[in-house]
């Protein structure tokens, strides 16, 4: 099967590049040349290089250099970066607008980022300058500027959320490549970026006519997202300036000595140890050059990472960390030039001082813009976890430091470790292990087996731990009702004035409360996967509901939640279409016009069979509210519940599907089928409908029958409640049966992978509850159908979204519950 899956995941990208010509044969190019002119291992020779590459320490070179320069590359690994680029630019380009205008933009943008790289140069050499008067060689030659500047360009045609987005990326990847490499591609991809997005912005503003489009909020969610890219980008950098040590000379690239552990090399390991083989050999293994250390080293990577996550959904949690590690790296940069400033053996003259400028300086800023940042736009990061999560968290870092203490001390004691070191070393060893950046002291390496392993791994185990729960922190909530009773009090009353056939719903355990702030409406919401999942539309007068949804928006962007409409109508379609959000069909409701039904032709047999079998058996329809049922009737039905939950092997569904408890409301009603001998053959669960503080309709929730009960006994319970309803409302709602149509259609292209999900997780709950047999057995009362809707902000957010369906459907599921469903979901055929 996986490989199956794999060949189909192949078939598909070769038929993805296939539409891709220009792309394809501008990569094709790139190598014929680079085979046809022998430059594919070493780069052009010198003589090529003077007619096709722009010349940076010489002449700049012909004119049409700048644009020969662009299909070239300096050695294999460039050639294969260069075809990369032009795949990822181009190929974005001429998807989104054709072969022609990409590759216009790519010609283009290499000539006039080639005309910058040159100019900068020309400057910086004038200037002296240490940087932009040596980039890394002589010549310059690569796609990157026109791959760049075709991928700025095209953003004009993409819509408002996915042009600032990818503008945002393009920049702050290009940026990073310059600060922390520093190299002339580097440079020149950034001034391809440049110009290609403004570019892109003149084509938007002057050809298409169109402004910047609006999202709900984007002030907020745009800048925490714009301040987690920060720091994403100081993050990845100084890894990068690690694997390109041997050639980055880029501002920032100092910035590595200061935040990542660097493995000593092997003479100075030797010395450390004394030149004792026994040490040096369990350094290599389990100490500071063994693979330990070098977790350890992206240990700071992973954490800002996670901090830049963290800050993008708004967490005061990630703004801590964040301002504590930035201060932390200030401050350090700050003590290591003060060290060599101050050093008696260190004469400065005019090149260390133009060293510093360059290299230094911008390795303190960058910290300090970063804190500035944070501090103007603190207000911004106001989401707290739960107070569950932060003792979780404390306790659990707290035990693992102390833990690590105590056994480094005693293993160094007892492993000899006093006669060859000093308690100040012990101290230094203990920050190794605890504090992931670098000391700025130099401390001996410890000797001994168990203190080796645990100077080497304990700061792996307990960060990487501390990562774990940072991150699962992030998934956690304060709670947000002050007092959930009076909440659930006050939806109660909104239901009352309206609301929709699936509104009642709200009203269940599990949901919170959204209201406006004149609190005439209101929506019901649950959070699952950092998603906030409503529980069908907004509640309150019907005038109402687009300023709740719209309201709705800007609460689950404080919070840093991915705000979906779960189960909605089409009637949001005009407050949240225009903000940006799309829709997929999740769902089809029945409705039955309770008043024009006589159950007579054909199409009504089975439900005519139904009521004569059930007349036969002197079976009846009775109704009641839960309070007023007989005893006996309340036992039988716990009974045949019990009965119908103990078949699944898997707990009961939650959400938009009511069990037992859900009976007990008091304006509930339950149409139940008793024979003469008193036995309840099944039952139904009505919930009311309300408009304008009057019954408008009411909607079907639980069904249950007795697997020894009578056949049709459903038919039956539903015909009797037509007949019940007839006098009182026009229409009465079976509901939508869920996951059972889910991928049957949608308005767009951009929901396949939650199409897959959640067919995934229909097809394998379908045997155990049977949600496709059930919209089949609705359908046997000639329903109307309307169209229920998922409504959501962001293609991204889809996979988290499926996920949190699935969690709202099933919330109790045990491990070996999951691991079974996971099973089901992957097989090619359903559970019998």
């Amino acid at each position: 099967m996986s490989t199956a899956v794999a060949f189909r995941g192949t078939l598909r990208g070769v038929a993805a590049l296939r539409r891709l010509p220009l792309t394809l044969a501008l990569a094709a190019l790139l190598w014929l040349l680079g085979i046809a002119t022998g430059s594919l291992l070493n780069g052009p020779s010198v003589d090529l290089l003077d007619q096709v590459g722009l010349g940076l320490a010489v002449e700049p070179g012909p004119w049409w250099s700048v644009f020969t320069s662009g299909f070239f590359a300096s050695s294999l690994l460039d050639y294969v970066a260069c075809t990369a680029a032009i795949l990822l630019g181009v190929g974005i380009a001429e998807r989104v607008m054709g072969p022609w205008l990409a590759l216009a933009a790519f010609v283009a943008g290499s000539a006039l980022s080639a005309l910058v790289l040159v100019g900068l140069v020309t400057f910086g050499t004038d200037a002296s300058d240490q940087w932009l008067s040596f980039l890394g060689g002589e010549y310059a030659v690569g796609a990157y500027g026109g791959a760049a500047a075709a991928l700025g360009c095209s953003t004009a045609a993409l819509d408002s959320l996915w042009r600032r987005r990818l503008r945002t990326w393009l920049l702050a990847a290009t940026l990073m490549f310059a600060l922390f490499v520093g190299v002339a591609q580097t440079l020149q991809a950034l001034a391809g970026a440049v110009i290609g997005i403004l570019a892109g912005w003149a084509i938007q503003s002057l050809a298409l006519r169109r402004r910047e489009g609006s999202f709900h909020s984007s002030s907020l969610r745009e800048t925490r997202f714009l301040i987690g890219t920060v720091v994403g980008v100081f993050a990845v950098g100084p890894l990068l300036t690690q694997l390109t040590g041997t050639w980055e000379v880029g501002p920032l690239s100092v910035v590595s000595e200061v935040m990542l552990q660097a493995s000593p090399d092997a003479d100075e390991v030797q010395e450390a140890c004394g030149n004792d083989r026994n040490c040096v050999t369990l350094q290599g293994i389990v100490g500071v050059q063994s693979f330990g250390a070098a977790i350890l080293t992206l240990i700071p990577v992973l954490l800002l990472l996670v901090c830049a996550e963290g800050l993008r959904r708004g967490r005061r949690l990630a703004y801590r960390l964040t301002l504590v590690i930035q201060a932390y790296l200030a401050a350090v940069t700050v003590l290591s030039i003060l060290q060599y400033v101050t050093d008696p053996e260190v004469t400065m003259g005019d090149d260390d001082f133009g060293y510093l400028l360059l290299y230094a300086v911008p390795a303190v800023l960058a910290p300090v813009i970063i804190l500035t940042l944070l501090l103007g736009n603190r207000h911004k990061f106001r989401v707290e976890s739960s107070d569950a999560g932060y003792r979780t968290l404390g306790r659990t870092s707290l035990t693992l430091a102390v833990a690590a203490v105590v056994l480094y001390i005693a293993f160094w004691f007892l492993e000899g470790n006093p006669g060859r070191s000093t308690l100040l070393d012990l101290a230094g060893q203990l920050t190794h292990i605890l504090v992931p950046f670098p000391v700025p002291f130099v401390v001996a390496l410890p000797q001994g087996l168990l203190s080796t392993v645990l100077y080497g791994l304990g700061g792996d185990i307990i960060w990487l731990c501390i990562l774990v729960l940072v991150l699962n922190n992030f998934r956690r909530f304060r709670a947000i009702a002050t007092d959930p009773a009076a909440d659930l009090g006050h939806a109660r009353e909104l239901l009352h004035d309206g609301g929709g056939t699936l509104s009642w719903m709200t009203l269940w355990d599990n949901n919170q409360y959204w209201f406006t702030p004149d609190r005439r409406a209101g929506v019901a919401y649950q959070v699952h996967n950092g998603v906030a999942l409503t529980v069908a539309g907004p509640i309150g007068a019907t005038e109402h509901h687009g300023e709740a949804a719209t309201g709705f928006l800007g609460h689950c962007s404080r919070l840093g939640l991915i705000p979906c409409f779960y189960s909605a109508t089409d009637e949001l379609d005009a407050a949240l279409l225009p903000q940006g959000f799309r829709k997929l069909e999740v769902a089809e409701e029945t409705l039955l016009n309770v008043q024009a039904m006589t159950f007579k032709g054909k199409d009504w047999q089975n439900v005519r069979t139904a009521l004569n079998r059930a007349d036969k058996l002197s079976i009846k329809d009775y109704w009641y509210h839960y309070r007023d049922m007989p005893p006996g009737i309340r036992a039988q039905l716990a009974e045949i519940s019990e009965e119908w939950v103990a078949d699944k092997a898997l707990p009961e569904m939650g959400f938009t599907l009511g069990g037992l408890n859900e009976l007990k409301d008091p304006e509930v009603l339950c149409c139940v089928a008793v024979d003469d001998d008193g036995l309840v053959h099944g039952v139904t669960s009505w919930l009311p409908v309300f408009s304008n503080s009057a019954i408008s309709g009411w909607t079907l929730d639980f069904m249950r029958r007795r697997t020894t009960g009578f056949k049709g006994v459903m038919e039956f319970l539903i015909a009797s409640a037509v007949t019940h309803f007839k006098e009182d409302v026009p229409s009465i709602s079976l509901s939508g049966s869920p996951l059972a149509n889910s991928g049957a259609g949608g308005d767009d292209g951009d929901h396949t992978s939650l199409d897959r999900v959640l067919a995934l997780l229909g097809n394998a709950l379908e045997p155990m509850y049977g949600f496709k047999s059930l919209a089949a057995f609705k359908s046997r009362f000639q329903p109307e159908h309307r169209t229920l809707y998922m409504y959501y902000p962001d293609p991204l957010a889809l996979p988290a979204i499926g996920i949190a369906v699935g969690s709202a459907y099933l919330p109790g599921l045990s491990p070996t519950q999951s691991a079974g469903l996971l099973r089901q979901m992957v097989a090619k055929e359903p559970a019998a």
